[in-house]
């Protein structure tokens, strides 16, 4: 599952800067912005058939590659 999340955020992100270093700020490292990030939710809710409000996307828990994949994986285990 780490696998397609990483390409989810690559294909978002128009980059894979961030698979050499799963932990790196996506924010801090300009991979990621505001915009982008909701592309990203919208996509991983696609692909995973899980809902993640925005109001749960707390940026310091969500700024990883590591933390979304984690993340993602919390929601389709609840599902």
């Amino acid at each position: 599952m780490q696998e397609q999340v990483f390409d989810i955020i690559e294909t978002v992100s128009m980059t894979d800067e961030f698979r050499d270093i799963p932990d790196a700020d996506l924010f801090e490292e300009g991979i990621l912005d505001s915009m982008k990030a909701i592309m990203l939710i919208v996509e991983l809710e696609g692909a995973f058939d899980i809902s993640l409000p925005p109001s749960e996307m707390d940026r310091e828990n969500w700024n990883t590659a590591n933390k979304i994949a984690a993340r993602v994986q919390e929601k389709v285990d609840e599902a």
